[in-house]
């Protein structure tokens, strides 16, 4: 059957307005080699954005400040095995004390003037549509310190569709109490960890300054529920307890966490304070290697050998 030559050019229209409407921003390349994994940048909303932005005050970007920016061949590098960080670890996130980067109730009110944008965000995230405002409620509002792999969907056509990103260090998004992304506040899209990728993974898109394929991490849910979250402020030198949940009025300044110790390649041992119980899934049961710890005289957040803190940008 002879396809008509109009079907053919709209497909490819629409095929290229989808790549430049940013599903990793501008200059993507659509040579695919293996699985792709998009670049998105902290205030990019990025394709089939779930509400309007729901994030607070300006990006910032936590990405080390490089001179040199990335090359070609390290764009199109395939992104190896990740240095896998546990959601609990203390400075794996930033955050001000008391300062929300997300509103949740905004989320909230979005999703609830548009049932099928409800309903597809719910499916997302494994609850109920009515159960949507006590889920988001649940979730803790904090800034990725490091570049980081996920799962992120775009809404298009009435359902969820899934696709593998790298968000810049200094998104705004909101984590569970495993420490795991589930929202990105720029966009409002649902976040799930990321998927294994076949035959390996070529991100794609215009990388920021600082971007290392090399450096980015991925988050393991912490071994069980936990009651807090322990942020840095680099640069107000503070560190801040953060319950879980989204009311940033508990929050506490403490004292840094005593120096950890981590190898290239383990989960980092998470030292959150747990809670009294925690539900558990089979693969939250999956034993996880956790590093040694040595306890040293604590260093000034930001600067070299800051305790438990990946390097911006990277781990």
């Amino acid at each position: 059957m002879r396809i008509p030559t109009r079907t053919l050019v709209t497909a490819c229209v629409l095929s290229v307005a989808l790549l430049a409407a940013g599903c990793a921003g501008a200059g993507v390349k659509q040579t695919r080699v293996g699985d792709l994994v998009f670049l998105q940048a902290a205030g990019e909303r990025g394709p089939g954005p779930f509400t309007d932005s729901t994030a607070t005050g300006p990006a910032a970007s936590e990405s080390p400040r490089i001179g040199a920016k990335a090359s070609a061949g390290e764009l199109a590098a395939p992104l190896r095995a990740a240095r896998t960080v546990s959601g609990a670890t203390p400075g794996l996130y930033r955050g001000s004390p008391r300062v929300a980067r997300c509103d949740v109730e905004r989320h909230i009110r979005y999703l609830a003037a548009d049932p099928a944008r409800a309903d597809a965000f719910a499916g997302v995230v494994g609850v109920r549509r009515a159960a949507l405002p006590g889920y988001l409620r649940g979730l803790t509002p904090v800034v990725l310190g490091a570049d980081t792999r996920v799962t992120n969907h775009a809404y298009q056509a009435r359902r969820a569709d899934d696709y593998q990103a790298v968000l810049q260090a200094g998104t705004a998004v909101l984590v569970d109490d495993r420490g795991l992304p589930r929202v990105r506040c720029a966009c409002g899209n649902p976040l799930a960890p990321p998927a294994p990728t076949r035959g390996g993974a070529s991100a794609r898109g215009t990388p920021w300054p600082g971007y290392r394929p090399n450096k980015v991490i991925v988050v393991s849910p912490a071994p069980r529920a936990v009651t807090s979250l322990t942020l840095v402020d680099a640069g107000h030198r503070t560190w801040t307890e953060r319950r879980t949940g989204h009311d940033v009025r508990r929050d506490r300044v403490v004292p840094p966490p005593a120096r950890t110790t981590t190898s290239p390649s383990p989960t980092t041992r998470a030292t959150a304070t747990p809670a009294p119980t925690a539900p558990t899934t089979p693969a939250d049961r999956a034993p996880s290697r956790t590093a040694p710890t040595t306890r040293t005289p604590s260093a000034p957040p930001g600067g070299p050998g800051t305790p438990g803190l990946p390097a911006a940008g990277g781990a």
